[in-house]
């Protein structure tokens, strides 16, 4: 996945060698590429795209199209071709984030193979950056971008930003609904809103309508353990030593093997380690944003501001063992009342039941059941991806209780920028330290 792009600091090695041996016309040549290319470089860095709105940033991956699609505050901004997984290196689908940002990265296992402008968005080694070979399935997985447009995507991101990953082209769309989280201002002289009654449980429709009974001394102010709200456990990182950079958490734990399903790595990072985190804090006062993942398998809520996990609890899914689809909401900006956000939304396609491999009659010839399997896994592979989510993002909503303390919680902490993950995927390996929540649909 991390391919074989061109590096700075290789070019640099290159023309030194070139200048060393050329005959002086040639010498100056190289060297004037050289030169122009840095200007372009650092031009590209100074400005990334002309005018482009103020807001959260999205990145869209379309694997159909070999396409990269930016948009800024919900606005399309630009698009480049791509290169991405080969087939048996498939590039994977769903919901990631930036983790890591290196300007000059090698990959540990492929020969040291240059991953210019590196944008990682698993430890297990997926990434965006600049490479080879663009427009068509030819990395290991990662995301390969030519040179111009991944020094300015470098230039323009800030770790956190969302990436998402599908076989088709998807496009946010903007949305409002009821039963979204709004946000609710901390009162001044206060510290934490004191716990409901251990029954109530409502939808974030309530919330709108839920009375500001706060804790009337703020000495008294409880911890999210005393709301009912479980202190997360949804993992940590091991990252190995040739991984880390200034932006990167550290951890100690022992690295678990990459999960199946996932692209192999390009890079030998090890994968996150579970273990338990200890929260004890009252609502951070903070206002950076906050991720909020609802698993239908897991019947959990759980909540992530700056990689780190600040609690989750049970939620009531009607119809648990019918699908939601997978959604992802994206608080853009408040509105004229600083409390009710601007949303939108995009709905990853659904993936078709996995077929059972038909029977060959005891006479077929080797080659043609080879090919006959061939010709199954390309269907298959074309089918996947393009099917509707089961549900809309409206119904998908509708379906889902959270208890009142945790909605209260969340709306001291909600700003714009926050994203809401629906899915009926659990919390996978590939959620750990230093990450957002990772959702691999396929």
């Amino acid at each position: 996945m991390f391919g074989r792009g061109v590096c700075t600091i290789g070019l640099v090695t290159a023309l030194t060698l070139a200048l060393s041996s050329a005959p002086a016309a040639a010498r100056s040549k190289i060297g004037h590429q050289a030169a122009h290319r840095d200007k372009e470089t650092e031009r590209a860095s100074k400005e990334p795209f002309d005018d482009i709105p103020k807001g959260p940033l999205q990145i869209y991956v379309s694997i159909n199209q070999q396409k990269l699609h930016l948009y800024s505050d919900g606005v399309h901004v630009a698009d480049t071709s791509v290169a991405t997984g080969v087939l048996s290196l498939p590039t994977p689908l769903g919901v990631f984030s930036v983790i890591q940002k290196q300007r000059f990265h090698v990959s540990n296992i492929y020969s040291n193979a240059p991953m210019p402008f590196m944008q990682r968005i698993t430890w297990s080694g997926v990434a965006l950056h600049e490479g080879e070979n663009i427009g068509h399935p030819a990395s290991h997985g990662c995301i390969r971008m030519p040179h111009d447009f991944a020094v300015r995507l470098y230039s323009l991101t800030k770790l956190g930003v969302g990436v998402v990953i599908a076989r088709s082209e998807l496009k946010p769309a903007e949305f409002a609904d009821p039963h979204l989280f709004v946000h609710k201002d901390r009162p001044p002289d206060q510290t934490v809103v004191a716990p409901p009654s251990p029954d109530a449980v409502k939808t974030a429709q309530a919330d709108i309508k839920a009375s500001d009974t706060v804790a009337a001394d703020p000495a008294a102010a409880v911890k999210p353990d005393q709301l009912g709200l479980r202190v997360s456990n949804d993992g940590a990182a091991a990252v190995s030593d040739n991984a880390k950079s200034d932006n990167v958490p550290t951890a100690a734990a022992k690295p678990d093997p990459a999960p199946p399903g996932v692209a192999a790595a390009d890079d030998d990072v090890p994968m996150p380690a579970s273990k338990p985190a200890e929260i004890t804090k009252d609502v951070p006062t903070k206002k950076t944003p906050i991720e909020i993942f609802i698993s239908r398998k897991e019947k959990k809520i759980y909540v992530r501001q700056d990689f780190e996990p600040m609690f989750d609890t049970a939620i009531t899914i009607e119809r648990p063992d019918q699908p939601l689809g997978t959604h992802v909401f994206t608080a853009m900006e408040f509105l004229d009342d600083h409390a009710t956000l601007h949303w939108n939304v995009v709905s990853l396609p659904g993936e078709p039941p996995l077929q059972k491999p038909a029977r060959s009659s005891d006479n077929e010839k080797r080659s043609d059941k080879h090919a006959g399997k061939r010709r199954k896994d390309e269907d298959s592979d074309k089918r996947a991806g393009e099917l509707p989510p089961p549900e809309s993002p409206a119904e998908a909503l509708a379906r889902i209780d959270i208890p009142q303390n945790a909605i209260d919680y969340i709306s001291q902490l909600i700003v714009p920028g926050s994203s809401l993950i629906v899915s009926d995927q659990g919390l996978g390996d590939e959620t750990g330290d230093g990450t957002g929540f990772i959702v691999v649909t396929r």
